[in-house]
């Protein structure tokens, strides 16, 4: 019985410090709060695999991006990683909430990555405060998510049809 409870003991401690740590979403207000980098990124290519490795607990997500724009954080624009949960789109921008460290963004939480669309320009929220500026990528967020819900249900009305020329 003793070595039954070592054994557990162990083996808790060990998937725990393999275990990436998911915190539920507490509103905007926390997110952007406990968020040291606020970022508008393209993402680009996702980064490849390296052979022969195998990473517990990887992220759905690591993909090379565009860094466009910083609403909070200190950093140059350019080329980074990123790794998250959300499922990115090559040539898409993405409102990112995290944190940076070594060279790579981490966004974990689904939740901390704002699909965008391809519609981002800079002046939409160039010289506003930065409330305004997430209203504003929020609104073109909302707008992205829009667009593409009545894309999937007009394939889903066309597919209840049975006619693939509708």
């Amino acid at each position: 019985m003793k070595n039954k409870l070592i054994i557990i003991t162990v083996l808790l401690t060990v998937i725990s410090v393999f275990a990436r740590i998911i915190t539920p979403f507490r509103g905007w207000n926390w997110v952007k709060e406990h968020s040291s980098y606020i970022i508008v990124a393209i993402a680009k290519n996702p980064t490849p695999p390296t052979p022969g490795q195998y990473v517990e607990n990887a992220p759905n997500s690591d993909s090379s991006i565009s860094v466009l724009s910083f609403l909070k954080g200190t950093n140059g624009l350019g080329y980074s990683r990123l790794l998250t949960d959300h499922e990115l789109r090559k040539g898409e921008a993405y409102l990112i909430f995290g944190d940076f460290d070594n060279g790579i963004y981490r966004a974990y939480e689904d939740y901390r990555v704002v699909p965008l669309g391809i519609t981002f320009k800079q002046d939409m929220i160039a010289g506003k405060p930065l409330n305004e500026q997430i209203q504003v990528l929020f609104q073109l967020g909302e707008d992205y998510l829009k667009a593409d819900i009545a894309k999937k249900q007009a394939e889903k009305d066309r597919l209840e049809t049975g006619d693939a020329q509708h």
